[in-house]
Protein backbone atom coordinates (compact mmCIF):
# COMPACT_ATOMS: atom_id res chain seq x y z
CA UNK A 1 0.00 0.00 0.00
CA UNK A 2 1.53 3.69 -0.67
CA UNK A 3 1.97 6.10 2.18
CA UNK A 4 -0.71 8.96 0.77
CA UNK A 5 -3.34 5.97 0.92
CA UNK A 6 -2.19 4.28 4.14
CA UNK A 7 -2.41 7.76 5.97
CA UNK A 8 -5.48 8.42 4.16
CA UNK A 9 -7.11 5.06 5.68
CA UNK A 10 -5.63 6.19 8.85
CA UNK A 11 -6.99 8.91 9.42
CA UNK A 12 -10.40 7.73 9.18
CA UNK A 13 -10.06 4.16 11.40
CA UNK A 14 -9.51 2.04 8.48
CA UNK A 15 -7.30 -0.77 7.42
CA UNK A 16 -7.78 -1.05 3.16
CA UNK A 17 -9.03 0.87 0.83
CA UNK A 18 -13.17 0.52 1.55
CA UNK A 19 -14.15 1.66 -2.25
CA UNK A 20 -11.00 0.97 -4.36
CA UNK A 21 -11.14 1.57 -8.17
CA UNK A 22 -10.13 -1.83 -9.19
CA UNK A 23 -11.79 -5.35 -9.14
CA UNK A 24 -12.30 -6.91 -5.47
CA UNK A 25 -13.14 -10.54 -5.17
CA UNK A 26 -11.29 -10.28 -1.55
CA UNK A 27 -14.15 -8.13 -0.15
CA UNK A 28 -17.31 -9.94 -1.97
CA UNK A 29 -20.65 -8.71 -1.74
CA UNK A 30 -22.61 -11.73 -1.70
CA UNK A 31 -25.74 -11.84 -2.55
CA UNK A 32 -28.64 -14.61 -2.60
CA UNK A 33 -28.90 -14.73 -6.83
CA UNK A 34 -24.89 -13.32 -6.71
CA UNK A 35 -23.90 -16.49 -5.56
CA UNK A 36 -26.65 -18.74 -6.99
CA UNK A 37 -25.08 -17.61 -10.17
CA UNK A 38 -21.71 -18.19 -9.06
CA UNK A 39 -22.33 -21.89 -8.39
CA UNK A 40 -24.32 -22.80 -11.18
CA UNK A 41 -21.13 -21.19 -13.85
CA UNK A 42 -18.58 -23.41 -11.30
CA UNK A 43 -20.40 -26.08 -11.47
CA UNK A 44 -20.81 -25.98 -15.61
CA UNK A 45 -17.18 -25.46 -15.83
CA UNK A 46 -16.23 -28.22 -13.34
CA UNK A 47 -18.31 -30.63 -15.25
CA UNK A 48 -16.92 -29.50 -18.76
CA UNK A 49 -20.11 -28.94 -20.22
CA UNK A 50 -18.80 -25.69 -22.62
CA UNK A 51 -19.00 -22.48 -22.81
CA UNK A 52 -19.99 -19.69 -19.89
CA UNK A 53 -21.26 -16.30 -21.15
CA UNK A 54 -21.09 -12.87 -18.57
CA UNK A 55 -22.38 -9.74 -19.94
CA UNK A 56 -23.00 -6.75 -18.00
CA UNK A 57 -23.10 -2.98 -18.21
CA UNK A 58 -19.46 -0.84 -17.80
CA UNK A 59 -18.79 -1.27 -13.45
CA UNK A 60 -21.24 -3.91 -12.78
CA UNK A 61 -18.29 -6.44 -11.27
CA UNK A 62 -17.56 -8.64 -14.24
CA UNK A 63 -13.74 -8.73 -13.47
CA UNK A 64 -14.47 -8.95 -10.12
CA UNK A 65 -17.30 -12.03 -10.53
CA UNK A 66 -14.68 -13.68 -12.60
CA UNK A 67 -11.72 -13.70 -9.93
CA UNK A 68 -14.45 -14.83 -7.12
CA UNK A 69 -15.12 -17.50 -9.84
CA UNK A 70 -11.56 -18.12 -10.25
CA UNK A 71 -11.03 -18.03 -6.77
CA UNK A 72 -14.05 -20.94 -6.01
CA UNK A 73 -11.93 -23.12 -8.64
CA UNK A 74 -8.69 -23.20 -7.02
CA UNK A 75 -6.71 -26.17 -5.54
CA UNK A 76 -9.75 -28.16 -7.75
CA UNK A 77 -7.66 -29.83 -10.25
CA UNK A 78 -8.54 -26.88 -12.81
CA UNK A 79 -5.52 -24.65 -14.22
CA UNK A 80 -6.76 -21.17 -15.87
CA UNK A 81 -6.08 -18.86 -18.92
CA UNK A 82 -6.87 -15.31 -18.25
CA UNK A 83 -7.18 -13.07 -20.90
CA UNK A 84 -7.41 -9.20 -20.51
CA UNK A 85 -6.11 -8.03 -23.27
CA UNK A 86 -8.78 -8.73 -26.23
CA UNK A 87 -7.18 -6.15 -28.67
CA UNK A 88 -4.66 -8.97 -29.33
CA UNK A 89 -6.62 -10.52 -32.26
CA UNK A 90 -6.73 -14.07 -34.35
CA UNK A 91 -2.93 -15.20 -33.93
CA UNK A 92 -1.99 -12.90 -31.64
CA UNK A 93 -4.47 -14.11 -29.03
CA UNK A 94 -4.37 -17.85 -29.80
CA UNK A 95 -0.53 -17.11 -28.96
CA UNK A 96 -1.52 -15.27 -25.77
CA UNK A 97 -3.88 -17.95 -24.57
CA UNK A 98 -1.04 -20.40 -25.13
CA UNK A 99 1.50 -18.58 -23.18
CA UNK A 100 -0.80 -18.39 -20.16
CA UNK A 101 -0.86 -21.91 -20.01
CA UNK A 102 2.69 -22.17 -19.97
CA UNK A 103 3.19 -23.06 -23.48
CA UNK A 104 5.01 -21.69 -26.52
CA UNK A 105 4.13 -20.19 -29.07
CA UNK A 106 5.33 -20.30 -33.07
CA UNK A 107 2.94 -17.77 -34.57
CA UNK A 108 1.94 -20.21 -37.15
CA UNK A 109 -2.61 -20.83 -35.86
CA UNK A 110 -2.02 -24.36 -37.26
CA UNK A 111 1.02 -25.27 -34.71
CA UNK A 112 -0.18 -23.46 -32.39
CA UNK A 113 -3.61 -25.13 -32.40
CA UNK A 114 -1.55 -28.43 -32.49
CA UNK A 115 0.08 -27.99 -29.02
CA UNK A 116 -2.60 -26.54 -27.63
CA UNK A 117 -4.47 -30.06 -28.33
CA UNK A 118 -1.42 -31.79 -27.28
CA UNK A 119 -1.03 -29.89 -23.52
CA UNK A 120 -5.17 -30.03 -22.82
CA UNK A 121 -5.23 -34.22 -23.66
CA UNK A 122 -2.18 -34.37 -21.07
CA UNK A 123 -3.98 -32.23 -18.94
CA UNK A 124 -7.44 -34.65 -19.38
CA UNK A 125 -5.26 -37.75 -18.70
CA UNK A 126 -4.46 -36.55 -15.85
CA UNK A 127 -7.75 -35.19 -14.53
CA UNK A 128 -7.01 -31.57 -14.81
CA UNK A 129 -9.91 -29.31 -15.92
CA UNK A 130 -8.68 -26.43 -18.53
CA UNK A 131 -10.30 -23.42 -18.33
CA UNK A 132 -9.63 -20.07 -20.90
CA UNK A 133 -11.12 -16.70 -19.44
CA UNK A 134 -11.77 -13.81 -21.66
CA UNK A 135 -12.45 -10.27 -20.18
CA UNK A 136 -14.01 -7.59 -22.68
CA UNK A 137 -14.89 -10.22 -24.96
CA UNK A 138 -17.46 -7.60 -26.55
CA UNK A 139 -13.79 -6.30 -28.64
CA UNK A 140 -13.35 -9.75 -29.89
CA UNK A 141 -13.52 -9.74 -33.94
CA UNK A 142 -15.52 -12.23 -35.91
CA UNK A 143 -12.30 -13.97 -36.61
CA UNK A 144 -11.40 -14.54 -33.21
CA UNK A 145 -14.92 -15.44 -32.32
CA UNK A 146 -14.40 -18.54 -34.90
CA UNK A 147 -11.61 -19.14 -33.52
CA UNK A 148 -12.69 -19.47 -30.13
CA UNK A 149 -15.49 -22.08 -32.07
CA UNK A 150 -12.73 -23.84 -33.60
CA UNK A 151 -11.11 -24.70 -30.17
CA UNK A 152 -14.17 -25.63 -28.71
CA UNK A 153 -13.83 -27.95 -31.25
CA UNK A 154 -10.83 -30.10 -29.15
CA UNK A 155 -12.91 -32.85 -27.54
CA UNK A 156 -12.83 -36.33 -26.64
CA UNK A 157 -15.28 -38.81 -26.04
CA UNK A 158 -18.16 -36.73 -24.50
CA UNK A 159 -15.94 -34.32 -22.36
CA UNK A 160 -14.52 -30.85 -23.74
CA UNK A 161 -10.64 -30.00 -23.12
CA UNK A 162 -10.70 -26.91 -22.80
CA UNK A 163 -13.91 -24.94 -20.89
CA UNK A 164 -14.53 -20.97 -22.00
CA UNK A 165 -15.56 -17.94 -19.88
CA UNK A 166 -16.42 -15.13 -22.20
CA UNK A 167 -17.12 -11.84 -20.07
CA UNK A 168 -18.05 -8.03 -21.76
CA UNK A 169 -20.31 -6.04 -22.00
CA UNK A 170 -24.25 -6.58 -23.59
CA UNK A 171 -22.91 -5.50 -26.97
CA UNK A 172 -20.95 -8.85 -26.91
CA UNK A 173 -24.28 -10.78 -26.91
CA UNK A 174 -25.36 -8.97 -29.89
CA UNK A 175 -22.10 -10.05 -31.87
CA UNK A 176 -23.12 -13.98 -30.88
CA UNK A 177 -26.02 -13.21 -32.87
CA UNK A 178 -23.92 -13.17 -36.09
CA UNK A 179 -25.47 -15.23 -38.37
CA UNK A 180 -21.42 -16.71 -38.73
CA UNK A 181 -20.83 -17.63 -35.61
CA UNK A 182 -24.33 -18.93 -34.46
CA UNK A 183 -22.08 -22.59 -34.14
CA UNK A 184 -20.13 -21.14 -31.32
CA UNK A 185 -23.96 -19.43 -29.36
CA UNK A 186 -24.92 -22.63 -29.44
CA UNK A 187 -22.62 -24.00 -27.40
CA UNK A 188 -23.29 -21.72 -24.38
CA UNK A 189 -24.55 -23.65 -21.35
CA UNK A 190 -25.00 -20.98 -18.69
CA UNK A 191 -25.36 -16.80 -19.41
CA UNK A 192 -25.00 -15.33 -16.03
CA UNK A 193 -26.18 -11.41 -16.52
CA UNK A 194 -25.04 -8.83 -13.88
CA UNK A 195 -27.46 -6.19 -12.88
CA UNK A 196 -27.37 -2.60 -11.05
CA UNK A 197 -27.90 -3.30 -6.93
CA UNK A 198 -31.49 -2.39 -5.68
CA UNK A 199 -32.38 0.37 -3.70
CA UNK A 200 -32.43 -1.76 -0.68
CA UNK A 201 -29.40 -3.32 -1.12
CA UNK A 202 -26.55 0.24 -1.87
CA UNK A 203 -27.05 0.35 1.64
CA UNK A 204 -26.00 -3.08 2.74
CA UNK A 205 -23.25 -2.88 0.15
CA UNK A 206 -21.81 0.45 1.49
CA UNK A 207 -21.79 -0.81 5.38
CA UNK A 208 -20.36 -4.71 4.22
CA UNK A 209 -18.17 -2.66 1.94
CA UNK A 210 -16.56 -0.45 5.16
CA UNK A 211 -16.99 -3.20 7.75
CA UNK A 212 -14.80 -5.53 5.25
CA UNK A 213 -12.46 -2.78 5.64
CA UNK A 214 -11.92 -2.51 9.15
CA UNK A 215 -14.77 0.47 10.25
CA UNK A 216 -14.73 0.67 13.94
CA UNK A 217 -17.31 1.33 16.27
CA UNK A 218 -19.06 3.37 15.76
CA UNK A 219 -17.16 4.67 12.78
CA UNK A 220 -18.46 5.65 9.17
CA UNK A 221 -22.30 5.67 9.19
CA UNK A 222 -24.44 5.98 5.73
CA UNK A 223 -27.99 6.97 7.09
CA UNK A 224 -31.05 5.62 5.32
CA UNK A 225 -32.32 8.66 3.40
CA UNK A 226 -28.05 9.07 2.16
CA UNK A 227 -28.35 5.71 0.57
CA UNK A 228 -31.43 6.28 -1.28
CA UNK A 229 -29.63 9.46 -2.81
CA UNK A 230 -27.14 7.28 -3.11
CA UNK A 231 -29.24 4.74 -5.28
CA UNK A 232 -30.55 7.70 -7.32
CA UNK A 233 -26.83 8.94 -8.09
CA UNK A 234 -25.54 6.08 -8.94
CA UNK A 235 -28.26 4.22 -10.61
CA UNK A 236 -26.81 1.02 -8.20
CA UNK A 237 -23.95 0.70 -10.55
CA UNK A 238 -21.01 -0.37 -8.31
CA UNK A 239 -18.10 1.08 -10.06
CA UNK A 240 -20.58 4.61 -9.39
CA UNK A 241 -21.18 3.99 -5.99
CA UNK A 242 -17.59 3.35 -5.56
CA UNK A 243 -16.50 6.83 -7.22
CA UNK A 244 -19.44 8.81 -5.07
CA UNK A 245 -18.35 6.65 -1.76
CA UNK A 246 -14.83 7.47 -2.21
CA UNK A 247 -15.41 11.20 -2.31
CA UNK A 248 -17.80 11.16 0.71
CA UNK A 249 -14.85 10.07 2.70
CA UNK A 250 -12.87 13.13 2.25
CA UNK A 251 -15.82 15.07 3.78
CA UNK A 252 -15.55 13.35 7.21
CA UNK A 253 -11.94 14.30 7.45
CA UNK A 254 -12.78 17.30 9.84
CA UNK A 255 -15.23 15.17 11.78
CA UNK A 256 -14.47 13.46 15.03
CA UNK A 257 -14.77 9.76 14.98
CA UNK A 258 -18.09 9.69 16.66
CA UNK A 259 -19.73 11.80 13.78
CA UNK A 260 -18.22 10.43 10.48
CA UNK A 261 -22.21 10.53 9.66
CA UNK A 262 -23.00 10.70 5.54
CA UNK A 263 -26.12 12.72 4.93
CA UNK A 264 -27.91 12.92 1.74
CA UNK A 265 -26.22 16.83 1.12
CA UNK A 266 -23.00 14.70 1.00
CA UNK A 267 -23.75 12.09 -1.31
CA UNK A 268 -25.33 14.75 -3.76
CA UNK A 269 -21.67 16.70 -3.28
CA UNK A 270 -19.71 14.18 -3.79
CA UNK A 271 -21.56 12.78 -6.76
CA UNK A 272 -21.25 15.70 -8.79
CA UNK A 273 -17.48 15.98 -7.84
CA UNK A 274 -16.85 12.31 -8.97
CA UNK A 275 -16.30 10.60 -12.25
CA UNK A 276 -16.35 12.86 -15.63
CA UNK A 277 -18.99 15.63 -15.64
CA UNK A 278 -21.04 15.78 -18.75
CA UNK A 279 -20.71 17.24 -22.11
CA UNK A 280 -22.91 20.32 -21.86
CA UNK A 281 -25.83 19.80 -24.26
CA UNK A 282 -26.48 21.97 -27.39
CA UNK A 283 -29.78 22.77 -28.73
CA UNK A 284 -31.28 24.65 -31.46
CA UNK A 285 -34.87 24.69 -30.03
CA UNK A 286 -35.35 28.03 -28.62
CA UNK A 287 -35.97 27.85 -25.26
CA UNK A 288 -39.00 28.68 -23.23
CA UNK A 289 -39.60 30.45 -20.11
CA UNK A 290 -38.87 28.23 -17.34
CA UNK A 291 -42.77 28.36 -15.53
CA UNK A 292 -44.09 27.56 -18.96
CA UNK A 293 -41.75 24.29 -19.64
CA UNK A 294 -42.55 23.19 -15.83
CA UNK A 295 -46.01 23.48 -16.95
CA UNK A 296 -45.78 21.90 -20.47
CA UNK A 297 -42.93 19.05 -18.36
CA UNK A 298 -45.87 18.10 -16.14
CA UNK A 299 -48.86 18.31 -18.76
CA UNK A 300 -46.85 15.32 -20.90
CA UNK A 301 -46.23 13.49 -17.46
CA UNK A 302 -50.18 13.74 -16.20
CA UNK A 303 -51.13 13.09 -20.32
CA UNK A 304 -49.06 9.89 -19.77
CA UNK A 305 -50.28 8.92 -16.66
CA UNK A 306 -54.02 8.98 -17.72
CA UNK A 307 -52.85 6.93 -21.10
CA UNK A 308 -51.35 4.22 -18.72
CA UNK A 309 -54.82 3.44 -16.66
CA UNK A 310 -56.69 3.37 -20.14
CA UNK A 311 -56.16 -0.19 -19.94
CA UNK A 312 -55.81 -2.85 -22.80
CA UNK A 313 -58.64 -1.23 -25.23
CA UNK A 314 -56.41 1.98 -25.35
CA UNK A 315 -53.08 -0.39 -26.01
CA UNK A 316 -54.31 -1.22 -29.74
CA UNK A 317 -55.43 2.17 -30.46
CA UNK A 318 -52.04 2.77 -29.38
CA UNK A 319 -49.92 0.53 -31.46
CA UNK A 320 -47.39 1.94 -34.26
CA UNK A 321 -48.63 2.48 -37.80
CA UNK A 322 -47.26 0.43 -40.63
CA UNK A 323 -43.76 0.46 -41.63
CA UNK A 324 -45.01 2.38 -44.97
CA UNK A 325 -47.43 4.47 -43.76
CA UNK A 326 -44.79 6.17 -41.38
CA UNK A 327 -43.39 9.68 -43.11
CA UNK A 328 -40.35 10.10 -44.03
CA UNK A 329 -38.58 13.39 -42.68
CA UNK A 330 -34.98 14.95 -43.36
CA UNK A 331 -34.02 11.08 -43.72
CA UNK A 332 -31.71 9.90 -46.49
CA UNK A 333 -33.67 6.48 -48.09
CA UNK A 334 -31.79 3.72 -48.90
CA UNK A 335 -31.26 4.63 -53.34
CA UNK A 336 -29.42 7.96 -52.19
CA UNK A 337 -25.32 8.01 -51.78
CA UNK A 338 -22.96 9.13 -49.51
CA UNK A 339 -23.35 12.18 -50.19
CA UNK A 340 -27.15 12.93 -49.29
CA UNK A 341 -26.33 10.77 -46.48
CA UNK A 342 -23.40 13.41 -45.20
CA UNK A 343 -26.17 15.70 -46.07
CA UNK A 344 -28.21 14.47 -43.61
CA UNK A 345 -25.81 13.76 -40.85
CA UNK A 346 -25.05 18.16 -41.57
CA UNK A 347 -28.65 18.97 -41.01
CA UNK A 348 -28.34 16.98 -37.72
CA UNK A 349 -25.33 18.93 -36.11
CA UNK A 350 -21.72 17.21 -34.58
CA UNK A 351 -23.46 17.54 -31.43
CA UNK A 352 -24.95 14.32 -29.51
CA UNK A 353 -25.58 12.45 -32.83
CA UNK A 354 -25.79 8.71 -32.27
CA UNK A 355 -25.21 6.53 -35.20
CA UNK A 356 -26.48 2.82 -35.09
CA UNK A 357 -27.34 -0.44 -37.27
CA UNK A 358 -30.76 -1.12 -36.93
CA UNK A 359 -33.43 -3.51 -37.82
CA UNK A 360 -37.12 -3.53 -39.56
CA UNK A 361 -38.79 -4.14 -36.02
CA UNK A 362 -36.85 -1.24 -35.18
CA UNK A 363 -38.16 1.33 -37.06
CA UNK A 364 -41.64 -0.34 -37.26
CA UNK A 365 -42.02 0.95 -33.53
CA UNK A 366 -41.28 4.59 -34.69
CA UNK A 367 -44.38 6.58 -35.05
CA UNK A 368 -42.57 8.96 -37.06
CA UNK A 369 -39.17 9.31 -38.69
CA UNK A 370 -38.44 13.38 -38.48
CA UNK A 371 -34.92 14.11 -37.53
CA UNK A 372 -33.93 10.33 -38.60
CA UNK A 373 -30.81 9.69 -41.19
CA UNK A 374 -31.58 6.58 -42.96
CA UNK A 375 -29.84 4.10 -45.23
CA UNK A 376 -29.20 0.60 -46.11
CA UNK A 377 -26.75 -1.06 -44.63
CA UNK A 378 -24.75 -4.54 -45.09
CA UNK A 379 -27.48 -6.70 -42.79
CA UNK A 380 -30.01 -4.35 -42.17
CA UNK A 381 -30.36 -0.48 -41.77
CA UNK A 382 -28.31 1.95 -40.25
CA UNK A 383 -29.30 5.47 -38.49
CA UNK A 384 -28.41 8.30 -37.03
CA UNK A 385 -30.38 10.98 -34.75
CA UNK A 386 -29.70 14.10 -32.28
CA UNK A 387 -30.38 12.06 -28.58
CA UNK A 388 -32.87 13.40 -26.88
CA UNK A 389 -32.92 10.89 -23.77
CA UNK A 390 -29.74 10.47 -22.48
CA UNK A 391 -29.04 7.42 -20.04
CA UNK A 392 -27.92 9.69 -17.69
CA UNK A 393 -31.51 11.02 -17.14
CA UNK A 394 -31.88 7.37 -15.66
CA UNK A 395 -29.08 7.44 -13.09
CA UNK A 396 -29.65 11.34 -12.25
CA UNK A 397 -30.61 13.14 -9.15
CA UNK A 398 -34.85 13.63 -8.55
CA UNK A 399 -35.20 16.37 -10.77
CA UNK A 400 -34.91 13.68 -13.68
CA UNK A 401 -38.10 11.44 -11.96
CA UNK A 402 -40.90 13.19 -14.04
CA UNK A 403 -39.15 11.85 -17.14
CA UNK A 404 -38.96 8.22 -15.75
CA UNK A 405 -42.49 8.55 -14.60
CA UNK A 406 -43.47 9.18 -18.01
CA UNK A 407 -41.34 5.93 -19.78
CA UNK A 408 -42.79 3.77 -16.45
CA UNK A 409 -46.05 4.81 -18.19
CA UNK A 410 -45.58 4.42 -21.20
CA UNK A 411 -44.19 0.44 -20.53
CA UNK A 412 -47.62 0.00 -18.72
CA UNK A 413 -49.86 0.90 -21.46
CA UNK A 414 -48.13 -1.97 -23.30
CA UNK A 415 -48.10 -4.29 -20.60
CA UNK A 416 -44.72 -4.37 -19.80
CA UNK A 417 -44.53 -2.68 -16.64
CA UNK A 418 -46.70 -3.58 -13.38
CA UNK A 419 -44.83 -1.46 -10.40
CA UNK A 420 -45.57 1.66 -9.01
CA UNK A 421 -44.82 4.75 -11.71
CA UNK A 422 -42.25 6.08 -8.91
CA UNK A 423 -39.28 7.50 -11.52
CA UNK A 424 -37.08 4.99 -10.02
CA UNK A 425 -34.81 2.93 -12.30
CA UNK A 426 -34.31 -0.29 -10.44
CA UNK A 427 -34.91 -4.13 -11.29
CA UNK A 428 -38.50 -3.58 -11.90
CA UNK A 429 -38.06 -1.39 -14.36
CA UNK A 430 -35.02 -2.46 -15.78
CA UNK A 431 -36.96 -5.71 -16.27
CA UNK A 432 -39.74 -4.08 -18.35
CA UNK A 433 -37.04 -2.29 -20.51
CA UNK A 434 -35.84 -5.67 -21.58
CA UNK A 435 -39.09 -6.89 -22.65
CA UNK A 436 -39.60 -3.37 -24.34
CA UNK A 437 -36.34 -3.62 -26.33
CA UNK A 438 -37.00 -7.94 -27.62
CA UNK A 439 -40.32 -6.46 -28.93
CA UNK A 440 -38.64 -3.38 -31.03
CA UNK A 441 -35.79 -5.80 -32.07
CA UNK A 442 -33.30 -4.78 -30.05
CA UNK A 443 -30.74 -6.69 -27.51
CA UNK A 444 -33.12 -7.17 -24.72
CA UNK A 445 -30.50 -5.79 -22.10
CA UNK A 446 -32.81 -3.83 -19.72
CA UNK A 447 -29.85 -0.97 -20.30
CA UNK A 448 -30.71 2.28 -21.62
CA UNK A 449 -28.97 2.19 -24.85
CA UNK A 450 -29.24 4.84 -27.35
CA UNK A 451 -31.38 3.46 -29.71
CA UNK A 452 -33.49 2.50 -26.31
CA UNK A 453 -34.16 6.56 -25.55
CA UNK A 454 -34.36 7.53 -29.22
CA UNK A 455 -37.68 5.28 -28.87
CA UNK A 456 -38.92 6.24 -25.77
CA UNK A 457 -38.36 9.46 -26.85
CA UNK A 458 -40.34 9.85 -29.96
CA UNK A 459 -43.03 7.66 -28.45
CA UNK A 460 -43.52 10.23 -25.85
CA UNK A 461 -43.47 13.25 -28.01
CA UNK A 462 -46.06 11.60 -30.71
CA UNK A 463 -48.30 10.18 -27.42
CA UNK A 464 -48.27 13.65 -26.00
CA UNK A 465 -49.16 15.43 -29.16
CA UNK A 466 -52.02 13.00 -30.27
CA UNK A 467 -53.83 13.22 -26.78
CA UNK A 468 -53.89 16.91 -25.58
CA UNK A 469 -55.53 17.48 -22.21
CA UNK A 470 -59.18 17.40 -22.38
CA UNK A 471 -61.11 19.74 -19.83
CA UNK A 472 -62.11 15.72 -18.63
CA UNK A 473 -58.58 14.95 -17.67
CA UNK A 474 -57.43 18.20 -16.65
CA UNK A 475 -56.89 18.76 -12.55
CA UNK A 476 -58.63 21.38 -11.14
CA UNK A 477 -57.72 21.53 -7.36
CA UNK A 478 -58.74 20.00 -4.58
CA UNK A 479 -59.23 16.57 -5.57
Amino acid sequence: MNPALARHLQTLGLERAPFPPTPDAAAWFQTTRLEAERVEAAHCLRTRAGFVLLTGEIGTGKSTFLRRLLFSLDGEGVVTSMVFNTFLQGPDLLAAVLRDFGLEARGAPAADIETLNRFLVQQWRAQVTCVLMIDDAQNLTLESLELLRLLTNLETGQEKLLQIVLAGQPELRANLEQPGIRQLTSRICKHVQLDVLAADEVRRYVHYRLQAAGNPSPGIRLRADAAQALHRASGGNPRRIHQIMDRCLYGLYALPAQARVIDPALVRTAAAEAGARPLPRRTRRARLPLATAASLAGAVVATLLVLALRGADSRAEDAPPALDAIPVVAAASAGRDDADWNACLRGLGGADVQVRAVTDAWLARLPTREGLCLRRHAEGWQAAWRSGLRAEDFLAAQNQRARLQAIQALLHSEGLYDGALDGLYGPRMRSAIARFQQRSGLPSSGAPDPATLFLFDTLLAARAAASPLSPETQHHGNG
